[in-house]
């Protein structure tokens, strides 16, 4: 069952509980409350009854003794004078019976029968009359019972009261409250079936983009309709789904170069090994030849070289994504004269000048994989450079956030669609020329993984034909 539904219902539900408890209870208060008012109101015209009666008789006698005449009997008296009493009041809805003390009727305008038991007339107070509620045929009426004590002659005087009327708007009640009831529980089902599906759009919304995010559409979100929980719900789904987007395109992109890295790496192994098996085997099954034994051990040589340089740059590679080094501080002037010095042979056989100019800074930095990384860039320096040219390596202060160092050659320059790519491992701008100079295009690929471990940041600009300028932020102690 969808929660809708389950709201719907259980909203339904408790509704109709509360709204027929509240109305069977106010109905039965109401009819209680009028049950009493009748039953008041007879024992009241019961009692005004009975003074009255007792008061002209009073008078009845007295009057017969003054006039010297024979007084009447007491029931006789009842019998000609109880119809009048009841005219006070509503005549066709009360009745009066007396019996006398051997319980013979003397008068009774009660026109139906009455049958059964008839505890109301066991010996009832004079001062405290009994009721009772007796159905006769389709009609309930009101017994109200009594002694009436007229010269010493004692008589039981029942009031007869019909209250059929309370018990008749009680029925009228509930047959009025069904049909409300059955209007009310329309109009409440539609009204909670449109309020429902309404207030939980962003539900279906959601339980649809999860499904669609579940086969694989990642970029399913939810449109957010309102600022409420569910609304909540859906702007977290949507941060969710986001998150979920980005970390399956990060896997995805990680296994594409992964799979890149692997096709590369093959690459760049089988080349050399087929080159240096090539030649193994020209001298293994050539006569000696001193131009092509040298020829060919120079190859060997040469490819031997790359192997070695590969191998060694695959280390670094691993190591940097495996190990987090420990951050010293160091000066930087005298690390960078020390790579100046380190590549000053190579510099001068190419008859490259390499300019510095640093400003002096204690970085908190790993002295290895600093020097790494600037002998790295100015080797990529080294090998887009021509004859005579010059290379600039700056250290220098940004902002007082940063501190940069800056590698700038006037060599051959890199393709603008190229420069994203450069940081990719075994990515070479021009794989002729990288190879020529044992290069493997893993360089800046290590750079970049050094200058994270640094949480800094690498910036390359080039133009072809004019020169490249890398720039490495470290951010300040």
């Amino acid at each position: 069952m969808k929660l809708w539904h389950k709201v719907f219902l259980c909203t339904f539900l408790l509704f109709e509980v509360l709204f027929n408890g509240a109305s069977f209870y106010l109905i039965e208060h109401n009819f209680n409350r009028n049950l009493k008012t009748e039953i008041d109101l007879g024992l009241t015209e019961r009692r005004i009854i009975a003074s009255q009666l007792q008061s002209d008789w009073s008078y009845a006698i007295s009057l017969s003794n003054n006039m010297g005449g024979t007084s009447e009997d007491s029931a006789h008296f009842t019998r000609n004078n109880a119809q009048k009493y009841t005219r006070t009041f509503e005549n066709n809805r009360i009745f009066l019976e007396f019996r006398n003390s051997a319980q013979v009727e003397v008068f009774n305008n009660f026109e139906r029968p009455i049958t059964g038991y008839r505890p109301e007339l066991n010996a009832p107070s004079s001062d405290r009359p009994t009721y009772i509620l007796r159905d006769i045929g389709k009609q309930t009426y009101l017994f109200v019972t009594g002694k009436l004590a007229l010269s010493g002659t004692n008589y039981t005087m029942s009031y007869i009261r019909d209250i059929s009327g309370v018990y008749s708007d009680k029925s009228a009640q509930i047959r009025l409250f069904f049909q409300i009831n059955i209007l009310v529980t329309f109009i409440l089902g539609i009204g909670l079936y449109g309020v429902i599906r309404y207030l939980t759009r962003s539900i279906r919304s959601l339980t649809e983009s999860a499904q669609t995010v579940a086969r694989g559409l990642y970029s399913q979100r939810v449109s957010v309709h309102s600022g409420d929980e569910i609304g909540i719900l859906a702007q977290n789904f949507n941060r969710m789904a986001e998150a979920v987007e980005e970390k399956v395109n990060e896997l995805e992109l990680t296994a594409m170069r992964r799979q890149k890295f692997i096709e590369f790496l093959t690459h760049e192994l089988r080349t050399p090994l087929t080159s240096i098996i090539g030649y193994a085997d020209l001298l293994r099954t050539t006569k000696y030849n001193e131009k092509v034994f040298f020829k060919a051990m120079n190859y060997i040589y040469s490819e031997g070289r790359r192997l070695e340089s590969l191998s060694f740059k695959l280390m670094d590679l691993i190591l940097l994504g495996n190990e987090k080094p420990e951050l010293q501080h160091q000066d930087i002037m005298p690390l960078c004269l020390e790579v100046e010095e380190a590549l000053q042979p190579r510099l001068e056989g190419l008859d490259l000048t390499l300019i510095l100019s640093i400003e002096p800074y204690r970085l908190l930095t790993d002295k290895d994989l600093f020097l790494l990384v600037c002998t790295n860039l100015l080797d990529n320096a080294i090998k887009a450079s021509s004859k005579g040219g010059r290379i600039y390596l700056k250290g220098y202060l940004v902002n007082h956030t940063y501190y940069a160092i800056e590698v700038e050659d006037e060599g051959i320059g890199i393709p603008e669609q190229d420069v994203p790519k450069v940081f990719e491992p075994f990515f070479m701008v021009d794989k002729v020329r990288t190879r020529s100079q044992h290069g493997a295009g893993l360089g800046l690929a290590i750079c970049s993984e050094i200058v994270k471990l640094h949480e800094g940041k690498i910036e390359i600009t080039s133009r072809e034909e004019v020169g490249t300028q890398v720039k490495i932020l470290f951010p300040q102690n």
